[in-house]
């Protein structure tokens, strides 16, 4: 969820990072004394002067815990207001460190289970992390017109997608494509006319032409839906989105494609800035392939989703 922000005083940059060990993440206790003490956080810290984030997160993390990362990979940024002070959390995850993790700074550190860390209390600028924990990088969008059999091409990916069968009218193809695309790991989000085929592990898609408290109502409806997502491409929609319970967005068109003629594409700036505001991770649409994944995440962004790219 992204939450209103005021374009007023100085931001205090802060990396941090969702670090993995064996199916675990790694948290630290904030000091009694501290702001926000006794919650746990995401290990990380401030920005000294000229740093960019990952010169700050690694630094953090050799001060902080005695690790040096190794494959760092970024998520997406966070603005916050606490009231008495604006923050921007610069999210990475680490998959892989030297060292081993111990609190050189008398802070406690533990490992936790993705479902015991949903448990903790943890300062409200990190709910949206841990709404992201195991998000699928790749965003694949079903076109009738293009694509195979809807249960061929849910399962033809061996990596973890995020799978939208955009298109797709409700009934026995629909269904079966859902079963199939669960049942070979991949996650799936669905439109409010799909609901009758929701299943543990979908998520749902929420359109600009959804009635806000129809959507409410069936969202309140699930056993717990994940991901929630919709498509932005202006600070219209951001501000029109507001306050909706989204762990996810996507930005489009990036650049210039035949499913979205007639509109301009954004380019990799301007996608950049967009995803910079909204405060959850964000894919790039848009003439976008599984190759940009890398341009993606150096323009502020954490996903690439497509059409025709990932057919």
């Amino acid at each position: 969820m992204f939450e209103s922000m005021p374009n007023t005083g100085p931001e205090i940059q802060v990396a941090c990072a969702l670090i993995w060990r064996d199916g675990q993440i790694l948290l630290s206790r904030r000091h009694q004394s501290a702001h926000q003490g006794g919650l746990w956080e995401f290990p990380g810290g401030k920005f000294e002067t000229g740093e960019d984030p990952k010169t700050c997160l690694t630094r953090e993390l050799e001060e902080e815990l005695g690790i040096i990362p190794r494959n760092t990979y970024f998520m997406f940024q966070i603005p916050w207001d606490y009231g008495d002070k604006l923050i921007r959390l610069w999210v990475y995850e680490v998959v892989a460190f030297d060292g081993e993790p111990q609190g050189l700074e008398g802070q406690d550190v533990n490992w936790f289970s993705t479902d015991a860390l949903r448990t903790l209390q943890i300062p409200k600028a990190n709910d949206a992390i841990v709404r992201a924990i195991g998000l699928a990088r790749v965003l694949r969008i079903y076109d009738p017109s293009l694509a195979h059999e809807p249960a061929v091409w849910a399962t033809k990916t061996e990596y973890q997608c995020l799978l939208y069968f955009r298109g797709l009218s409700a009934g026995v193809q629909l269904e079966t494509a859902v079963d199939a695309a669960l049942t070979h790991g991949h996650q799936v989000i669905l439109t409010l006319d799909q609901l009758p085929y929701f299943r543990a592990g979908c998520g749902v898609h929420l359109r600009k032409t959804d009635r806000v408290s129809d959507a409410l109502t069936h969202l309140g409806k699930l056993n717990k839906p994940w991901p929630i997502t919709a498509g932005i491409r202006d600070e219209k929609d951001i501000d029109r989105q507001r306050g909706w319970p989204f762990d996810a967005l996507l930005i489009s068109p990036v650049l210039e494609t035949p499913s979205h003629q007639g509109m301009q594409a954004l380019g990799w700036e301007r996608f950049s800035e967009l995803a910079g505001k909204v405060g959850v991770p964000a894919y790039a649409l848009g003439g976008i392939t599984h190759d940009d994944l890398f341009t993606v995440t150096e323009h502020a962004g954490f996903g690439a989703a497509g059409i025709r790219g990932f057919q």
